[in-house]
């Protein structure tokens, strides 16, 4: 009797199961959220939806879940019975007034009428990363940053936009700098970044042709500061990256107690080495930024040097640059006359990863010993039993290497014509026009070598392995505009 009182005082929670809840998260024109964020209220339990929106999480029919995207309202639903939940959630109003490029011009967030994607400074993902586009990772709806090899200092971020809508012109959107098209975002510190716009639609192809087939990612670089006063900052990150080792693979020592005696084609080879370990080790990479910004409101000025360097995973990648940007703005007093000048250069000293040395390292007998027994100093040559170059080896002796210099500079003067021929108009209009000149000057000196001491040279007398290519382009681009905007006083 006492215990089925006590069974009638507890509470319904404690009968309520835990289930799996999924889903999709939509903005409103049913466009996917990648990266929303899906939290149960009241617990630490939470999930991000993926690249189609989806999501799935476990929460109880009592439980509340909060669905939360940046620049949108945040919503808040009982479960109950569902299983399933799709939620639409509404643009956050607030942020409206937000000044958006769209490629000839800015205008206000409000105003726009086409698919374009705001994300500012304040937005950015707080990350450690020398990687430009991982800034945004999550950031814009329909847009996808994925990097499968983040931990390679030299692995660049995949960027795609609603899809694949260009064969010819390939996948990545088009990338315009400050007004530039044709960027390129290693040559840019997210340090200097002010904000991305991101072109999804029709805009992009009548604004770019069909250089925008694949969508536009503008972005608009910081200006210096207009108070009077000069402005110095340092910004300094540090992260470090570890290997995960997802298969439980036998040692050496588990090998010779179980495989060899199963009677199979396994073979002890003596060695005891973990390869693995021998071929990882602990990623750190490091940034440093020194920006000195000040100036008026007629002229400004904003100057960065930066420092960045990164050791990958495997022990041969390695990525070392150095680069500055500098920017002056000077205007007339009426704001007749403007002119902004801006100059990049950018020099990269790169150590190529062999990341297959993962693979083999994995896959190769775990008593195959790194250096050959019979012969000192000499590596172990792996393609007899294991059909595959020895990892360390490669690490070891191969050199692929490469050096990349950039020069990006551009020049823009703007004329408002409006004060010269119309000085007693009745509206507030503004009539402009503008010349762009932009020069990038690009050179890639790439090496690559193996020694005659390697086993696969060995094997057929090859007296070593030897290349050298270089790679120099220079574009430039002349671009001239005219703006004429009218609204009532």
């Amino acid at each position: 009797m006492v215990l089925l009182v006590a069974m009638l005082l507890l509470s319904p929670h404690a009968f309520a199961q835990v289930k799996k809840i999924s889903g999709t998260v939509t903005d409103s024109s049913g466009e996917p959220l990648i990266g929303a964020s899906v939290f149960v209220v009241g617990t630490n339990k939470g999930a991000s939806t993926d690249m189609d929106g989806r999501y799935t999480i476990e929460a109880k029919s009592n439980d509340k879940v909060r669905f939360s995207y940046i620049g949108y309202k945040t919503k808040t639903v009982k479960i109950e019975n569902r299983t399933v939940i799709n939620i639409t959630l509404e643009e956050d109003n607030t942020v409206l007034d937000e000044v958006v490029v769209i490629g000839y011009g800015t205008m206000d967030k409000k105003e726009l009428t086409s698919a374009v994607s705001h994300v500012s400074a304040k937005d950015f993902q707080s990350i450690a990363s020398t990687d430009v586009s991982m800034l945004i990772q999550g950031k814009v709806p329909g847009l996808s940053v994925v990097n499968t090899a983040a931990a390679d200092p030299n692995s660049a971020a995949s960027l795609q936009i609603r899809g694949v809508s260009s064969r010819e012109a390939g996948l990545g959107p088009l990338i315009v700098l400050d007004g530039v098209p044709g960027a390129s975002l290693t040559n840019i510190n997210p340090n200097d970044i002010a904000s991305f716009d991101v072109l999804k639609d029709g805009a992009a192809s009548a604004i770019y042709g069909t250089r925008g087939s694949n969508g536009v990612i503008i972005i608009t670089t910081k200006k210096g500061a207009q108070d009077g006063k000069v402005h110095t900052t340092y910004s300094g990150t540090f992260s470090w990256d570890k290997a995960n080792r997802d298969l439980d693979m036998m040692n050496a020592e588990e090998y010779r107690a179980w495989r060899i005696p199963s009677g199979d084609a396994a073979v002890d080879l003596g060695g005891n080495d973990d390869l693995f370990d021998m071929v990882s080790q602990t990623g750190f990479k490091q940034t440093h930024t020194l920006t000195i910004s000040g100036g008026g409101a007629n002229t400004n000025y904003r100057v960065s040097a930066d420092f960045r360097n990164g050791d990958g995973v495997e022990k041969r990648g390695n990525r070392e640059e150095y680069g500055a940007r500098a920017s002056i703005n000077h205007a007339t007093k009426g704001g007749l006359f403007n002119a902004t000048l801006n100059v990049a250069p950018r020099i990269v000293y790169r150590k190529l990863a062999d990341n297959d040395v993962f693979r083999r390292a994995i896959e190769a007998n775990p008593t195959t010993p790194v250096w050959d027994p019979n012969v000192p100093g000499k590596y172990y040559d792996f393609s007899t039993v294991n059909g595959f170059v020895n990892p360390m080896e490669s690490i070891d002796l191969v050199q692929d290497k490469s050096q990349e210099k950039v020069l990006d500079w551009d020049a823009t003067v703007k004329l408002n014509l409006l004060p010269l021929f119309l000085p007693n108009a009745k509206y507030s209009q503004n009539l402009s026009t503008q010349i762009t000149f932009a020069d990038h000057q690009y050179n890639n000196d790439a090496s690559y070598f193996e020694p005659s001491t390697m086993n696969q040279n060995l094997k057929i007398k090859k007296k070593g392995y030897a290349s050298r290519t270089a790679n120099n382009a220079r574009s430039m681009s002349l671009e001239w505009l005219v703006n004429y905007l009218s609204f009532a006083s």
